[in-house]
């Protein structure tokens, strides 16, 4: 995949507004798009021959529900490269004291934040490098992680997640290189987003800046670039790029 060459990119989690981004650039730069969310709000509804990019409604999370998308795709042709973006951040201690007494984390939160975050990653990549293989064509698959999957304070579950989108990429890495499967992951750090701000205070916010030696939160062309150059770099597999404007040094 050169510069400037044309491709069919699987984005999920495009209903949020990292997702979103992500697919209306990649479209604006020539790319024909498809952007996946069990919610798809204000979006426009799927006109498989229409321009790009499209959207779908999918839960993808459901093998079969993806499936049954990924065939009408399909008539169009393969994808060429896929952006796993779905994720669900839920803060919330594994032990904090509310009504009085100390309770532990709730199990259906943690379940929900694994199968939107991990789930989704590994069968969405399942089902496309199955498509990739058969077909002999070779692709990327880019797992969207963050630099939250070493742990962090307050976000067990999302954690705990993202480090296994850590881990399954890897593995993907070593089990379809060999097949012209190019398997990479993108780890954000604190980006100026309607995620980060719902789910972290100004106050918080501020004191990250001060911590983040570039002293300013990351903004979503940043996502885009780092995306652009794994895409474009096909040297680049098994790995995972930190992009937190050095604050994990």
């Amino acid at each position: 995949m050169n510069p400037g060459e044309h491709r069919r990119i699987l984005i999920t989690g495009a209903g949020g507004s990292i997702g979103r981004y992500l697919v209306e650039r990649f479209s604006e730069d020539g790319d024909e798009v498809l952007g996946l969310d069990v919610r798809l709000d204000g979006l426009p509804a799927t006109v498989w021959d229409g321009p790009s990019p499209h959207f779908a409604r999918c839960d993808v999370t459901d093998p079969g529900a993806l499936d049954q998308v990924l065939t009408e795709a399909s008539a169009a042709g393969l994808f060429d490269v896929v952006i796993n973006n779905a994720g669900y951040i839920f803060n919330s201690p594994v032990l904090a004291f509310r009504d009085g007494r100390l309770q532990a984390h709730d199990l259906g939160a943690w379940n929900e934040v694994i199968a939107a975050t991990l789930n989704s990653a590994f069968v969405v990549s399942a089902r496309t490098a199955r498509a990739m293989v058969e077909n002999r064509r070779p692709g990327v698959i880019i797992n969207i992680g963050s630099i939250c999957a070493v742990g962090n304070v307050g976000q067990a579950a999302y954690s705990a997640a993202k480090a296994g989108v850590n881990a399954l990429t890897m593995t993907l890495a070593k089990e379809l290189g060999a097949f012209g499967v190019r398997v990479a992951g993108l780890a954000p750090g604190f980006f100026d987003t309607a995620s980060t701000r719902a789910a972290v205070s100004e106050d918080a916010l501020n004191k990250l800046r001060k911590s983040i030696p570039l002293k300013r939160l990351g903004e979503l062309r940043h996502l885009y670039h780092a995306l652009r150059f794994i895409v474009e770099n096909d040297y680049f597999h098994g790995k995972v790029l930190e992009l937190d404007g050095g604050l994990t040094l």
